[in-house]
């Protein structure tokens, strides 16, 4: 598979993994104030201290097999530490980041620590990670004629009707941006969905599916994401032989 459509996938992840559940189908509750439910979502997930967050992603590539992420991480934001183990099963991979004090420290899992300072821009987006649906459901509040919510098990299920246009603009506008080109990202039959704790109106998981085309490789993208133990992650502890890493 060439780099750069390797750089593009794990990318596509990434952003899928942040936003997105699948969605189930039922009827939602007339009686539900989507406004409302998005607004108390928005300022909830504001107020996010810490967190765990698990990505299961997949990307089934046409005559290349399969592309296999998981990313299991734990996060507190002030001041900032964050330890990350990135797993890519089908090559059998794996990398553990921590990140405090400002700076990062990252292995392959051979015990050769590489450690470096952490710019001001990377911590933002390190903290972003944690929970970014704030962006989207800003964006879901502008298109709400476009959203289905309904109420199950103590829960809000939001999902967005299929193929909608400010879906597409949305995901190639993130896509092209982190990526550093245009991609011209042509979304079918996509399904969204998320579930917000109708208690707390934290976002409790989320997932999506969908598939497209890129570089001519027909592509199918499947994530789920569970974020739990919010704004009850204990302290972060860097292992010794990272802090006195020479590299």
């Amino acid at each position: 598979m060439k780099k750069s459509l390797k750089k593009i996938l794990f990318t596509i992840l990434t952003v899928f993994a942040v936003f997105f559940v699948v969605a189930c189908g039922n009827k939602e509750d007339a009686k539900i104030n989507k406004e409302e439910i998005f607004q108390k979502s928005v300022e909830a997930n504001s107020n996010i201290k810490s967190g765990n967050k698990l990505v299961n992603a997949k990307i089934e590539v046409e005559g290349e097999g399969n592309v296999e992420f998981t990313i299991d991480t734990s996060i507190i934001k002030e001041p900032l530490a964050m330890k990350a183990i990135i797993e890519q099963k089908n090559e059998n991979t794996q990398m553990t980041t921590y990140i405090k004090d400002g700076m990062v420290y990252a292995t392959t899992g051979n015990n050769d620590w590489q450690k470096e300072a952490l710019s001001e821009n990377d911590a933002e987006n390190f903290k972003d990670s944690l929970d970014s649906s704030i962006e989207m459901n800003e964006i879901l509040k502008d298109h709400l004629d476009k959203v289905t919510i309904k109420e199950e098990k103590g829960n809000y299920i939001v999902s967005i009707d299929k193929d909608s246009d400010f879906l597409k603009e949305f995901l190639n506008k993130e896509v092209s941006n982190i990526v550093g080109q245009n991609i011209d990202f042509d979304p079918k039959n996509a399904i969204v969905e998320y579930v917000i704790d109708k208690e707390t109106y934290f976002i409790k998981s989320s997932s999506f599916s969908v598939e497209t085309k890129i570089q001519d490789k027909k592509l199918k993208i499947m994530t789920e994401v569970t974020l739990s133990n919010i704004n009850s992650v204990g302290e972060i502890t860097v292992p010794e032989e990272a802090l006195n890493s020479n590299n």
